[in-house]
This record gives C-alpha cells, sequence and structure tokens, in this order.
C-alpha cells in the first residue's frame, strides 16, 4: 500500500501503523491529510442586508449559537425601533432566549440580543455604534453575542424606520481534504499523507532574529498558546533587534521584538497586519498543517534553512572544513593554529555569513577557555541574568570583561538589574571555582565574581553570604584567572 510521508513516496504492509515507520519520533507530532468528500460548513458569521447595504456580523457566544441558528430568521423585515448616538435597536420579534434584568457594558460594533420587559416578544437585536452601558435584558447564556466585521459605517447611516430586509449565514465549503492530527499509533489509508515537520525559509534581511530562531527552536517549537491566528512558542528575552517589519500571511513567521512577550516566536494561520513589534523572520514552506492541527503544550519538529553555521566551539581546524564543504572563505585571526578553539567570528550571525561568503574566525588556546557548570534548578533567575551577561542565552561561548581581581576573587562587571532576588545564598564556606552574582541585599546588585581562594566569610563577590547568589561552579580553566588583569576578557563555556 502506497502512502506519502513528506512528500516522499512509501510502500508500507496494510494495517502497519506509524510506529514501524516513524521508529524514535516520540516527541513530536504528526499530521495527515486524505481525500475526502466535498461538505458545506455553516459558519459563525451572518451576511444582515439592510436597505442601507450590508453587515457582517460575527456571533461569538457558542452558548446562545443554537438558539440564534433558530431564530435568526424572525429578524427579517424588522425595523429600527430606537437609534442614539450609542446603539441601534432592530425589532420587536419573537426569540427563543431567556432573559435576565442587567446592565451591560457593550464596546463598539459589539451586538447583543435585548429582551425588553423581560418579554420574548420583545426581542431586538442591538449594534453598539460606541462603547456604553445599558440596561438591555441580555439573554441568560451571554452579555455579548458578537461583533460586526464588516460594513460598520453602515451603523452610522441608519435611522428609524430603515429595516433588516434578510439574515443568511454565510456558508463554505470543505472538502477534498481531510487534516487530521495522530499519534504513532495511527494505520495509515490509501492515499495518506503524513506531515512530520515543518520547514521554515529564514528571511535574509532579519539574520539577527534568525540566528535567535536557530537557538530558540533547537528542541523543536513547543506550542505555549494557540488562537484562531497564531500559534506562538514563548520564550523570553530582554531585548531583540528590530528589523524586517511587515504583513504576517498565513504561513509567515515573526518574532515579537519588544514588550513582554519579546522573544516568543510566532507562526501565523491566518493574516494579521503589520505591528512594529514583530520582526518578519521567514516563512513555513512545508507543513503548515501541523500549526493548523497542533494543541497546545504539542512539540512541532522543524527544520530551518539554510541551515545553521555553528562555528563556535570548533577548532580552526574543524572550521575550516565546515567552511570550506559550504563555498565560504575562513579568514583565521588571534590564535590561528589548527587547534585553537573559536570564541568569536565575524561576521555573527549564520545568514550574513552565507550572504558575504566569507567569515574572520577568532581562536584562542583550549586552555584559556573557562569550562563551567551552572545551577538551573537552584537559582533559576540568576542564572538567566548571567546568561543574558555573558551572551551565553544566545550563543555557546560567552565572554566578560574583568573590571577589578585581586588574589581571593576576580569580578565582573554586569546589567545592573531592579531586582535580583536573594536564591541559593551560601550557608557555610565558599570555595575556589564558585561562582556568584550580588544580589538585591547590596548596593552592588549585579556585579558577577568568581573565588580563587575559599572563604569561610565571603561569596565570589567579595558580599557576605547573605547577597550572594550561587549560580555555578568553573570545572576547568580557573588557572588562567591568576594573572588576570582590568579590561582583560575570559571565555566561557558550559562543560558537557
Amino acid at each position: 500500500m502506497k502512502i506519502i510521508v513528506d512528500g516522499i513516496e512509501f510502500e508500507i504492509q496494510e494495517g502497519e501503523n506509524l510506529r514501524k515507520i516513524l521508529p524514535n519520533f516520540n516527541d513530536f507530532i504528526i499530521a495527515v491529510k486524505r481525500p475526502i468528500d466535498i461538505e458545506k460548513i455553516i459558519t459563525n458569521l451572518y451576511e444582515v442586508i439592510t436597505n442601507r447595504g450590508k453587515i457582517i456580523i460575527r456571533w461569538e457566544c457558542e452558548k446562545a449559537l443554537d438558539k440564534w441558528r433558530k431564530v435568526y430568521k424572525n429578524f427579517e423585515g424588522c425595523k429600527v425601533r430606537w437609534a442614539t448616538n450609542e446603539a441601534i435597536a432592530f425589532g420587536p420579534t419573537i426569540s427563543n432566549f431567556k432573559p435576565l434584568i442587567k446592565e451591560i457594558e457593550l464596546k463598539q460594533y459589539e451586538i447583543t440580543i435585548s429582551l425588553s420587559g423581560m418579554s420574548l416578544d420583545e426581542s431586538h437585536l442591538i449594534f453598539s455604534k460606541k462603547t456604553h452601558v445599558g440596561l438591555y435584558f441580555p439573554p441568560d447564556d451571554g452579555d455579548i453575542m458578537g461583533k460586526v466585521v464588516y460594513g460598520r459605517h453602515i451603523l452610522e447611516l441608519l435611522k428609524v424606520g430603515d429595516y433588516i430586509e434578510k439574515i443568511s449565514p454565510i456558508v463554505k465549503e470543505r472538502g477534498g481534504i481531510q487534516l487530521m492530527r495522530v499519534n504513532l499509533d495511527y494505520v495509515p489509508n490509501y492515499g495518506d499523507e503524513i506531515i512530520t515537520h515543518m520547514e521554515i525559509s529564514l528571511d535574509f534581511e532579519s539574520p539577527k532574529n534568525g540566528e535567535y530562531l536557530y537557538n530558540a527552536l533547537a528542541n523543536g517549537f513547543l506550542v505555549s498558546r494557540k488562537t484562531s491566528r497564531f500559534i506562538s512558542h514563548d520564550k523570553y528575552v530582554t531585548s531583540l533587534e528590530r528589523e524586517k517589519i511587515g504583513i504576517r500571511e498565513r504561513g509567515v513567521i515573526s518574532i515579537r521584538n519588544g514588550g513582554i512577550m519579546t522573544g516568543s516566536i510566532y507562526v501565523y494561520t491566518d493574516r494579521a497586519p503589520i505591528s512594529i513589534d514583530h520582526t518578519i523572520v521567514g516563512k513555513i514552506t512545508k507543513g503548515l498543517e501541523l500549526a493548523d492541527v497542533a494543541l497546545e503544550g504539542d512539540r512541532i519538529k522543524v527544520i530551518v534553512n539554510p541551515a545553521k553555521i555553528e562555528l563556535l566551539g570548533k577548532t580552526q581546524y574543524e572550521a575550516s572544513i565546515i567552511l570550506k564543504n559550504l563555498g565560504i572563505r575562513c579568514i583565521r585571526e588571534e590564535d590561528v593554529s589548527d587547534d585553537a578553539i573559536i570564541v568569536d567570528h565575524m561576521p555573527s550571525t549564520t545568514l550574513e555569513i552565507y550572504k558575504e561568503g566569507k567569515v574572520i574566525c577568532k581562536g584562542i588556546s583550549k586552555n584559556k577557555i573557562l569550562k563551567i557548570k551552572l545551577y538551573r534548578e537552584l537559582a533559576p533567575v540568576t542564572v538567566k541574568y548571567f546568561e543574558r551577561v555573558t551572551g551565553m542565552d544566545l550563543k555557546k561561548i560567552g565572554c566578560l570583561k574583568v573590571f577589578f581581581a585581586t588574589k581571593d576573587v576576580v569580578l565582573f562587571k554586569g546589567n545592573i538589574e531592579k531586582m535580583l532576588i536573594p536564591e541559593n545564598t551560601p550557608k557555610e564556606g565558599v570555595n575556589a571555582g564558585v561562582i556568584g552574582v550580588t544580589n538585591s541585599v547590596k548596593k552592588n546588585v549585579g556585579i558577577i565574581g568568581i573565588r580563587l581562594s575559599r572563604s569561610e566569610k565571603f561569596g565570589p563577590t567579595a558580599e557576605g553570604f547573605d547577597g550572594s547568589n550561587i549560580i555555578g561552579e568553573v570545572i576547568a580553566g580557573l588557572e588562567n584567572l591568576k594573572n588576570i588583569r582590568e579590561n582583560d576578557e575570559i571565555y566561557i563555556m558550559e562543560a558537557n
């Protein structure tokens, strides 16, 4: 039996499930497209034809939708009963809603049903022209029934005596293809198309945000939120540079560059307008169906094109081979020996390297790199702060500049934070190699330090224990700090 997996035709045995075809695929969701007969679907959009023009409303109160579908035709022929600068009422007519005595707030362009005098025979369809509060005797199913999504200007034209000519549901055809979210126990049918991943084509106009995406989606797209317009992978950072801005069409992928959700990555399943807070970083070229069927908490496998160029932590020799295979010129700098470790490169992003066709690789002796272990579970907030200061939130190797050093501690200036709560403060002596950050108990909050000798009284930043958040330890390379001087740079990476 033939099926298609990510565009490739496979021959499988009937009755075989996806576990046989996709071993070790437990962490990600799968979508299936299969042919079905065309069917007509009644949407929650309704076309209201008045003698002044057409209005389209979207019915949003799910609890009252079935009742509305039984009585909406009753409003045909209803005239404008009254009109103010706040709202317009069509009616009266008979409905099947149960009224409540209640004042409600209607925002501009929202609609409700009003049952005047608590009578079903006095049912009115209310259109709000501006935000206001009124005693409308709404249905007990909800205050707000929906809103006007098209023809809002018609509301300003309607006067007493105008009327509704016709109300019709907007019908969409669905068919040809059925899209399903399945697991590895699913048994394919003949002609099924199996979709296992999304392919992302990055936009070369947003290289810095592209680099952020490579790192953020290294383990797939974790669906933190889902709406009718997008799915998002929420990962927060302090700031991101604003790059390409544009309309967010279906399939576009953007990264929020400002506000409390800075760093969140969005895949659009429906069109969204331009926003200066969203950088357009690329487009989904295959597998967008996974975004359509995904649920919050799902993880989607992603393939990003072009492939990330990972040079940090590689030797000069390893980097030269990688770049040669890509047709990119490699220029060595500082320690140019084959076994020197690359700690920085220019350009700094993958997309800029592809564009320029060359890269300068800065190498240092592997013995000069501090290998560290971070205590993420013990000091999560302070570890995130440390990663931002060093740049390790975005890349494999971080950097710190020395501003003070003694025989006992080396101090590095961080970014002063408004608040660093005390966490994982020491109770006993602090050993050589321990890394710490001054918390908000002390005035020098944000300072980063490494102890070079054990102390029974002071933490890594020479503060008392109550002002020291312990975030990790140096695993290898501590001897490199013995003769360090002010303004020297040190490079840091996590030990495997």
